[in-house]
């Protein structure tokens, strides 16, 4: 009977105390107000998209995408037992994935370079995605951009 009452009593100080600090940790300013140096945030999904070379790869890709469903249609076509067929296609998208990741590769390559550039050049010691981030850091999604456009100029 003591010992449930000490555990009880016991309970009760724990739930007071984390309701206390709680109720403190909520009272305190937002994180927002304080710049965090040295890390940069960036949207890579926008810098993909604006990659200079981009619209070139969509256009590979997509033709691609139909030279393996071509060639899936006319393999299948040929072949009788479904099992076989559906093998063909399952090895048609397997090689579409691997070749659409070979000709993505080089514009991730330069977007990273890029990002590594311009953190060098604002002395930013940590980059991460921006819709990974809910507060602080510095956004250099336009820079870059800008990097990336500056360096598909000098390869012309």
């Amino acid at each position: 009977m003591i010992l449930k009452k000490s555990s009880f009593l016991c309970a009760a100080v724990l739930l007071f105390v984390l309701t206390v600090a709680s109720v403190s940790f909520a009272a305190q300013k937002p994180a927002a107000t304080v710049p965090v140096e040295g890390v940069g945030v960036i949207d890579i999904d926008e810098v993909v998209n604006k990659h200079p070379g981009m619209a070139n790869a969509r256009q590979q890709a997509a033709n691609l995408s139909r030279q393996k469903e071509n060639e899936a249609k006319a393999a299948a076509d040929k072949e009788s037992d479904q099992a076989k067929k559906a093998q063909i296609i399952q090895q048609k998208r397997m090689e579409l994935v691997k070749e659409q990741q070979d000709l993505m590769d080089p514009i991730y390559r330069e977007c990273q370079q890029a990002a590594r550039d311009v953190a060098a050049k604002q002395n930013l010691t940590l980059v991460l995605n921006k819709s990974i981030v809910l507060i602080g850091g510095t956004d250099i999604t336009q820079d870059v951009i800008q990097q990336l456009s500056k360096v598909a100029a000098t390869k012309k």
